[in-house]
C-alpha cells in the first residue's frame, strides 16, 4: 500500500506574488490540499506561483486543481503561474503507446 503525501511552503515574495513550493504526489488522494490552499489565496491580490520541481506524480485530479486555478484567476484578472514540471511528467505516455 502506497501513502499518498502532498507538502506545500507558502513564501510571500514581496507585496506582488506568493510561492507555494509542492512537493510529493499531487492525485485524487491529495489534490484537496492545494486546492484549498489556493482558494483561500483567491482573494489576495497577488500573482501566485505554483511550484512542482519537487512533485513526482500528477494525475488527473491534480491536474484539474491546477487548471480551475488557471481560470479562476483569469476571470479576476490575477495571474496563476505553474513551474519546474518535470520532463518526466510532461512526456508521460501510457505504456499501451510504447
Amino acid at each position: 500500500m502506497v501513502t499518498e503525501r502532498l507538502a506545500i511552503e507558502f513564501e510571500r515574495t514581496g507585496k506582488a506574488q506568493v510561492s507555494l513550493r509542492v512537493s510529493g504526489r499531487l492525485e485524487r488522494g491529495t489534490s484537496a490540499l492545494l486546492e484549498g490552499v489556493l482558494r483561500a489565496l483567491r482573494d489576495d491580490s497577488s500573482g501566485v506561483v505554483v511550484d512542482l520541481s519537487d512533485v513526482d506524480h500528477i494525475d488527473s485530479h491534480g491536474l484539474e486543481v491546477l487548471l480551475q486555478a488557471e481560470a479562476d484567476a483569469r476571470r479576476r484578472n490575477a495571474s496563476v503561474e505553474v513551474t519546474g514540471v518535470r520532463e518526466s511528467l510532461r512526456a508521460r505516455r501510457s505504456p499501451l503507446e510504447e
